[in-house]
């Protein structure tokens, strides 16, 4: 572990220098708070440090892979205002390795004037997106959206689950065998659209890939602007997988707006029938962790996203 904590003050000393906080003298770890860890798994903690001008603050330490280590240098070199900056050293090793992040602090909710604050996260995701754009080529560490990606979205990640919880688990089957036929005829169908609309180059983009919904842990509220976190999921992919959870059909034509602002060029008529086709992305990608909410006793998660790709 000293070797860890040697290494996360000399990148956080490389960091608080691009933040043009100066040289680090002094660094100890603190442990992270229980609801701080998120679901992910990776490890975290908390490095508390002396600023050579005698101020104090901290970073996050977080084991990430190759990926995620690449996406946020990229961000940061970007000089993105709405993720937090960060620094590793190792960008070549494709083993999980430290790297350090601005401490956002205790995540609060999103303020009460939801139009407002849309507008905000709809102007944040539109600058990430929009200067990655078309850059695939330049990001080959990133997970390309091509057919074999968007089959193991609705298989392996989705729906392979569901089926084999319904063969192996009768109280599973009693309540939901009967949505399996319907379940399958969707996904096939989401990933075929998802593979056209993959297709569509200059739509793809650097993405975040787990946005969640506005309650969710990825879209913190600074002082009242989003920083969004955690690219552990992102992907080479369209952009509207980062609007489908956040944003409701209505409330989108708000990115499109600030998409729009920054020189881009997309028919609000294209741009709703594909935020239609990529509308069941959450759905897939969370039916398992819905799933092992509904085995703790929690079923109204998977109900209410069995529900929508039925009717949807």
């Amino acid at each position: 572990m000293d070797n860890d904590i040697q290494l996360l003050t000399e990148e956080a000393n490389e960091l608080s220098h691009i933040l043009n906080r100066g040289n680090i003298v002094s660094a100890q770890v603190q442990k992270m708070e229980p609801y701080e860890q998120g679901f992910s798994g990776a490890s975290l903690l908390r490095l508390k440090v002396l600023f050579a001008d005698g101020q104090q603050g901290s970073f996050i330490g977080k084991k990430a892979d190759l990926k995620e280590r690449m996406v946020m240098r990229t961000l940061t070199e970007q000089g993105h205002h709405h993720t937090p900056a960060a620094y590793c050293e190792n960008l070549t090793s494709d083993e999980a390795q430290w790297m350090v992040e601005e401490d956002l602090g205790k995540q609060l909710s999103a303020p009460s004037n939801r139009l407002q604050w849309l507008n905000k996260v709809a102007a944040a995701l539109a600058e990430i997106h929009g200067n990655n754009m078309n850059r695939g080529k330049e990001m080959a560490w990133l997970t390309p959206a091509d057919a074999e990606y968007w089959n193991k979205i609705v298989g392996q990640l989705s729906v392979d689950h569901f089926e084999k919880a319904i063969s192996d688990d009768y109280r599973f089957a009693q309540q939901f065998e009967g949505y399996l036929p319907k379940v399958k005829e969707k996904a096939a169908l989401f990933a075929k659209n998802m593979i056209e609309i993959s297709k569509e180059e200059e739509w793809l983009t650097l993405t975040h890939g787990d946005l969640q919904n506005v309650e969710g842990n990825h879209v913190y509220n600074i002082q009242g602007n989003p920083y969004i976190i955690d690219f552990g999921f992102s992907s080479y992919a369209p952009f509207y997988i980062d609007l489908v959870d956040y944003f409701s059909a209505d409330e989108a034509i708000l990115y499109h707006k600030a998409l729009i602002e920054r020189g881009f060029s997309l028919e609000l008529k294209d741009f709703e029938e594909r935020f239609k086709a990529a509308s069941l992305y959450p759905c897939f990608i969370y039916m398992f962790p819905s799933m092992m909410d509904w085995k703790r006793g929690n079923e109204e998660k998977l109900m209410k996203l069995i529900d929508k790709i039925v009717h949807d």
